[in-house]
């Protein structure tokens, strides 16, 4: 931060003479510091540190020699490699900084020796009035209780200075957005730096820990106002062991760029977190990182169950966070992908229609529309999107479709499955009538026969297609048995192999085992051995299979239609049934061949539950 002095610093730049022309020549590029000449260190402890504001010198020892001149005078130690015992001696003097000299020295160098010139003696008196443009608390290291807090923090924040009573720093830090896996900071020596970090550790007090010895942190945060609106900002973390006191400062933009400390944003940041809060919608603003700033309850409801496991309850469980930490990875690629091309193009998405498929519940369907968020300045700031729920929707559209296409099957039914037998019920007997021959009335009752069959089938078809409310968890070999005894198999025998619980409706798989059983014993009579199993879990679902004569390849992609029947009778809706509760739940089903060359109907896209117990 710039100093507000009439006068240039008076520095003193001291050690060996190449260290001295090094140091000079990054100094005295600023006309608010003004090098002092000296012949050395030697010169200053003899008396002459009073007439300078600073002094600047390359090693810890001209450090403790400097000190020892004046403890009031600033001292700026540039130097690198210094034991810890060095760094925590200049990390709790208040007149003392400690900068590296890598990088670009003469831009950061003059604006540490102005800081530090203007700086009080006392430590908490510099740190909560120096930073007059940084928002600065003081706080306990070892507690986290807050302490005091400048003007600035009470502007941005919109704490009243009661608020600090039994508040912590983490009442004020929200997320780290460097915790997850490693940390990006900037030390005491001005470098940034990369490390891995422990995920499990406590980010605020990791950052303590640092800065207790004299390697504060600067580190990005996503923080909450009074109003609850969520921002980011860069914080800084220091720690002084000697007053065993802690300080966070915290940039914070000035009140002309219209953030909370100007009334009127603070008003339009009010409505705003009424709007989030209240409407029935998850609304949620992100960055250009795609890390959530701002979203409202319903993202949340009833709740997120991260890819890690982790129970995601409350808004602020998922600001600072971004989709590859709450969804699974093709879902949140998609939306990332999504929120860059939004940014990039500054055109918006909308009504796009997306699919999830949690692991154990069905298909959902969610409308998005997500548009630029930008600054007053028309920089743009990140994404604002509005999902909503459409499952329900989608669900209803699909069963308008499918009883659309049943109406076009019954109708078909009408005109070809029941003319059929009624014309020749009605010509067998006009037959009658003019010949008066009995064995006639014989062929009509066979086809009132068929005719009823026929009803009694499109009623089960009509059925089993139907939408189905609730699924709950079954075992499947309870309704494969069940389902066996219900059907006339004769001397046919059941086998089963399953292993695992899926989620379906009882009675409905039920009546899918009793048609394939029906079809294995038609085509493959009662010696018949029929298995039922579970697929393997990579790809989960079931399959019945027997060891009859099979199905042609050429019509196992028929095999589903209804009125497709190679046995002499046949309705042709076994099978078609079959695909129609398959359909209702939501799984696929096809037709392939068993290793002993009979039949075999496989169904997927299930939901598999619980390993059961053998």
């Amino acid at each position: 931060m710039q100093g507000t002095r009439d006068e240039p610093v008076r520095t003193a730049v001291v050690g060996a003479p190449d260290d001295r022309e090094r140091l000079a020549a990054a100094v005295s590029g600023d006309d608010a510091v003004a090098v002092v000449e000296h012949g050395g260190l030697e010169t200053l402890v003899e008396g002459s540190a009073t007439e300078v504001d600073c002094i600047v010198c390359p090693t810890g020892a001209d450090y403790e020699r400097a000190r020892e001149a004046d403890p009031a005078v600033g001292v700026v130690v540039v130097a690198e490699g210094l034991e810890r015992a060095a760094l925590e001696r200049i990390a709790g003097d208040a007149r003392a900084v400690h900068v590296h000299p890598g990088g670009d020295l003469a831009t950061r160098l003059p604006v540490q020796v102005e800081r530090l010139a203007d700086r009080p003696s006392s430590t908490a008196a510099w740190r909560l009035a120096d930073f007059a443009d940084e928002a600065v608390v003081e706080f306990d290291p070892e507690t986290l209780a807050l302490r005091d807090a400048n003007e600035r923090f009470h502007d941005r924040w919109g704490w009243d200075p009661a608020d600090l009573t039994d508040a912590t720093v983490r009442d004020l830090l929200v997320t780290d957005i460097t915790e997850e896996l490693r940390g990006r900071g900037r030390g005491a020596d001005g470098e940034e730096h990369l490390e891995w970090m422990d995920p499990e550790a406590d980010p605020v007090e990791t950052m303590v820990e640092r800065a207790r010895g004299g390697n504060y942190e600067t580190r990005e945060w996503h923080c909450t106002d009074a109003d609850g609106v969520a921002f980011k900002t860069a914080v800084d973390l220091l720690v002084d062991e000697r007053a065993g006191t802690g300080y966070l400062v915290a940039d914070v933009p000035s009140p002309r760029s219209g953030r909370a400390t100007d009334p009127p944003a603070r008003d339009e940041a009010a409505m705003l977190r009424s709007l989030v809060e209240h409407v029935p919608m998850s609304v949620y603003f992100k960055d250009t990182e795609s890390r959530h700033v701002l979203v409202s309850e319903d993202v949340v409801e009833p709740f997120i169950e991260s890819p890690e496991g982790k129970i995601l309850h409350t808004p602020e469980d998922v600001v600072g966070k971004t989709d590859f930490d709450l969804y699974e990875g093709d879902n949140a690629a998609e939306a990332v992908a999504d929120d860059r091309a939004v940014i990039e193009s500054g055109e918006p998405i909308r009504d796009r229609i997306e699919h999830a498929q949690p692991p154990n519940g069905q298909d959902l369907f969610f409308q998005t529309t997500k548009a630029p968020w930008y600054d007053e300045e028309g920089r743009a700031r990140g994404i604002v999107g509005v999902t909503v729920d459409v499952s329900e929707q989608k669900r209803r559209e699909r069963e308008l479709d499918r009883q659309n296409e049943r109406l076009e099957e019954f109708a078909g039914i009408l005109s070809h499955d029941l003319r059929n037998p009624l014309n020749v019920a009605k010509s067998r007997l006009d037959l009658y009538w003019r010949s008066g021959d009995e064995s006639e009335l014989e062929e009509v009752a066979e086809m009132h026969d068929r005719i009823e069959a026929i009803v009694d089938e499109v009623l089960t078809y009509a059925r089993e297609g139907s939408h189905i409310d609730e699924l709950e968890w079954i075992t499947g070999v309870e309704q494969a048995e069940t389902a066996w005894d219900a059907v006339d198999t004769g001397d046919a025998t059941l086998t089963t192999d399953w292993d695992y619980a899926i989620r379906g409706d009882a009675d409905r798989l039920g009546r899918l085992f009793e048609n394939c059983y029906r079809n294995a014993v038609d085509h493959a009579g009662d010696a018949v051995t029929v298995r039922v199993g579970t697929l393997a879990e990579s790809d989960p679902g079931f399959y019945v299979e027997d060891d009859g004569p099979g199905i042609p390849a050429d019509v196992r992609e028929r095999v589903f239609e209804r009125g497709v029947s190679s046995t002499e009778g046949g309705t042709g809706f076994g099978l078609a049934i079959v695909a129609e509760i398959a359909d209702a739940h939501g799984w696929e089903v096809r037709a392939t061949e068993s290793e002993s060359g009979g039949a075999r109907f496989e169904v997927t896209g299930v939901t598999r539950g619980d390993e059961l117990e053998s």
